[in-house]
């Protein structure tokens, strides 16, 4: 089987799913083929350097890739790679999707990455689509009613063998703390209060040192020193003792033995053991919808306090982030199950066909 993936190539987490997601897939066997649309609009949109792209790129390792224009230049890419299947990972790359599919007389797939109704933003792709992956409930549930029954959750996984902790850190000294994210609207306001509680404690005697590593579009995170995007965030997070964060950001930072803590719109608290296993898979998304607590400068003070004062706990913390994230954020996991959806959406695809010919019969 190879598959083509479709994206964008942009500094953020869709770029990062479908890189990890395209290595492990060829690890289980899978043929992998990465189509990113690269055109002045997008060029515009998401304001790429070179050296951006040469760096992103790198982080394939051996992927194969090329970029497209538009769809037909697409098309013209295509003809002759014997695609078996058709991965689209983004709306900008749904049209495309959609012909490669028709004109190769192959099945469809669509990874929903945002809670969108994507039933009223984009009915035709949800309608062609012989399957759809949605990375958790919330994005399913968002997604509207039509196709519910096409709709698999299948969380985002972290290449554990990339995002491991380094041994021997050391807890003494300032708390080494990481916002960490790409966000916007209210759920930047997570950064906001965490750069207001760090200015408080700092103002109280306590000795922090505080990073933001991402984008925090529209909050005010006086104090933090401010990285901005980093195209590998492990060099940080490698020597960091806590990150406040949410999804994949803090997927990532868990595995690498920081201590989670779940802030976005609003705010979860500590990442525990006792919020997995049977069965569930909490949603880390830090919304207010979710059930999570609104926003609170005194709470977040609290967390942060509790681990300056108790350094013994704090190191347990981290070795319990790290088993967390081996028990339930391997990308193994996302990617076999990835992978039986392929097989699924092949079965219905052929099956389309076969009842297709019988009505075609039936006609004549």
């Amino acid at each position: 089987m190879k598959v083509l993936l479709l994206s964008i190539i942009a500094k953020c987490g869709v770029f990062t799913h479908v890189r990890e997601l395209s290595l492990y897939l060829q690890k289980l066997g899978t043929k992998v083929v990465i189509g990113f649309i690269h055109n002045e609009k997008t060029m515009e949109k998401f304001k790429l350097s070179d050296a951006d792209l040469d760096a992103m790129t790198k982080s394939l390792k051996g992927v194969d890739y090329f970029f497209y224009e538009s769809d037909d230049d697409l098309l013209n890419k295509i003809n002759d790679m014997k695609i078996s299947l058709v991965h689209a990972h983004s709306p900008l790359v749904l049209s495309a999707a959609i012909k490669a599919s028709d004109k190769l007389d192959i099945p469809f797939v669509l990874t929903l990455h945002s809670t969108l109704n994507w039933c009223k933003l984009h009915p035709i792709s949800m309608e062609k689509a012989d399957c759809i992956i949605a990375i958790g409930p919330e994005v399913a549930k968002s997604a509207g009613d039509c196709h519910q029954e096409k709709i698999h959750v299948i969380f985002n996984g972290i290449d554990l063998e990339h995002y491991k902790p380094m041994e021997n850190i050391n807890v003494n000294g300032p708390l080494r703390i990481i916002w960490m994210g790409r966000t916007n609207g209210e759920v930047s306001h997570g950064a906001q209060y965490l750069a207001r509680a760090v200015r408080i404690l700092r103002k109280k005697g306590i000795s922090l040192d505080a990073k933001i590593i991402g984008h925090a579009v529209g909050a005010n995170i006086e104090g933090m020193k401010n990285y901005s995007w980093v195209h590998d965030p492990l060099p940080y997070l490698l020597r960091n003792h806590i990150v406040f964060a949410r999804g994949r950001a803090l997927r990532e930072a868990m595995a690498c033995g920081n201590v989670g803590i779940l802030i976005g719109q609003g705010y979860g608290g500590i990442v525990r053991e006792d919020w997995f296993g049977k069965g569930r898979i909490p949603q880390l998304s830090g919304s207010i919808k979710h059930g999570y607590d609104k926003l609170d400068v005194s709470m977040i003070i609290k967390d942060i306090l509790y681990f300056h004062k108790n350094r013994e706990e704090l190191s347990k913390a981290k070795r319990a982030a790290r088993k967390i994230a081996e028990k339930y954020f391997d990308v193994r996991k996302m990617a076999e199950q990835t992978e039986n959806v392929y097989l699924k959406a092949i079965k219905l695809h052929s099956q389309k066909k076969v009842d297709g010919n019988k009505v075609k019969k039936t006609k004549s």
